[in-house]
């Protein structure tokens, strides 16, 4: 059943997902704040923007993901990556610090963030809604990996609408929970609280903290904490500031080095981008046999982020995937500044001269026929392996293994 709304914004976000648009939907309030949706055939990838994304960050972080210390995290990350905070859960999942679900709860919980203020500035004005239409390579290419979580839009609108809901019926329409709460007249205050409370007040209530970062430090329900401050609020014993962001997330980022690999002393890493699990468990015993480190990519969705994260030497990428395949992949690769001179071997079934230059077009530097053979595999690497010394090595020592 489709969502009937009196918002203009969530018909509209609805009418996007039922054309299962790719792309990014930019929303622009009349006072200057904007925000960005990023869909990807109609599902919601990740929300950015608004009024503190970084205090955002943190916030969910801390509630979603306690065990990540940012103190002791170093991400590298991209020049072409525009969302950070996403390309950084990415990275986190891969280094298995932290679960797929914890990840999904952050991307959700951002994007009911995102609509209930939407929906909050929408009541005060009229917000300009600009689809920015990407085709589904492109779109990949631009750092967004989709693999974590698509959000059903609709469902989120429903809890952003009900929340939005509650919030005015508590007669809280008029204050955003984005503003920190402060105390102006001390004195009068204390006479009309309990001393454990004017203590609180004291510690907590300094005008650093907003209403939403209060109510996560608190575990307490954001309407809840703030009607409990309306009455001093309409005394005039408290204020509401609108104040700064926070600085940017203290994960520690540093730009990529495409040399890191290759003087870390480390074994060459070789990736292989399949759809098929056999193939991919096939390849991962060659190549490791050989003394190679592997690395399998499994969705096409996940071929350049997967790529940028782990930096391969050398990149075997199967032709015939869904969605996106293995020519657009190819050309894709080349496009990213880190991954274009990392060779490309073609992994295919259809061992054709128009294959052979289709590959070549896009970038490829080699072909290799299925079904898969030690020898050819073992013989391309070789061929194609950058540190050409480190190669002739190791494939002095190859000797064929039965798979």
């Amino acid at each position: 059943m489709v969502h009937q709304s009196n918002s203009r914004l969530a018909n509209q976000l609805v009418f996007i997902k039922q054309k299962q648009f790719t792309g990014k939907v930019k929303v622009q309030s009349a006072k200057g704040v904007e925000w960005s949706l990023y869909l990807c055939l109609g599902r919601l990838v990740w929300t950015d923007g608004g009024i503190h994304p970084n205090r955002s960050w943190k916030r969910l972080m801390d509630k979603y993901c306690p065990q990540v210390n940012g103190k002791n995290i170093q991400i590298i990350q991209d020049s072409q990556f525009e969302y950070g905070d996403y390309y950084a859960l990415t990275v986190l999942l891969q280094r298995k610090l932290l679960q797929r679900e914890q990840a999904t709860e952050v991307i959700r919980a951002r994007a009911s963030e995102v609509f209930f203020d939407l929906l909050q500035h929408e009541s005060q004005s009229t917000l300009k809604i600009t689809p920015e239409t990407a085709s589904t390579s492109s779109f990949l290419t631009s750092g967004l990996q989709m693999s974590i979580s698509l959000v059903n839009i609709e469902e989120v609108l429903v809890e952003s609408e009900q929340a939005w809901l509650i919030w005015q019926e508590k007669g809280l329409g008029k204050w955003s929970p984005h503003l920190a709460p402060m105390m102006k007249q001390q004195e009068k205050l204390r006479e009309e609280v309990s001393g454990i409370v004017f203590q609180n007040f004291l510690k907590l209530l300094d005008g650093q903290r907003t209403l939403i970062d209060l109510a996560a430090r608190m575990n307490k329900d954001v309407r809840r904490l703030t009607s409990s401050l309306v009455p001093y609020l309409n005394k005039g014993l408290l204020e509401l500031l609108m104040i700064d962001d926070i600085e940017p997330p203290n994960l520690k980022v540093q730009k990529s080095n495409s040399s890191q690999s290759r003087t870390s002393g480390n074994k060459p890493l070789i990736a292989c981008i399949d759809d098929s699990p056999q193939i991919c468990n096939i390849m991962e015993q060659i190549i490791t046999k050989a003394g190679y480190r592997f690395v399998g990519i499994q969705q096409a969705i996940q071929a350049v982020p997967g790529l940028i994260a782990a930096n391969p030497d050398l990149i075997f990428l199967d032709i015939g995937m869904p969605i996106v395949n293995g020519y657009e992949i190819c050309s894709q690769i080349k496009r990213v500044s880190k991954l274009k001179h990392i060779p490309i071997i073609i992994l295919t079934g259809n061992d054709g001269i128009v294959d052979r230059v289709r590959a070549k077009v896009v970038g490829a530097n080699d072909f290799v026929a299925k079904p898969v053979e030690i020898e050819k595999i073992h013989e391309a690497i070789a061929q194609n392996l950058p540190s050409k010394g480190q190669a002739d090595e190791t494939q002095s020592q190859m000797t064929p293994n039965p798979v």
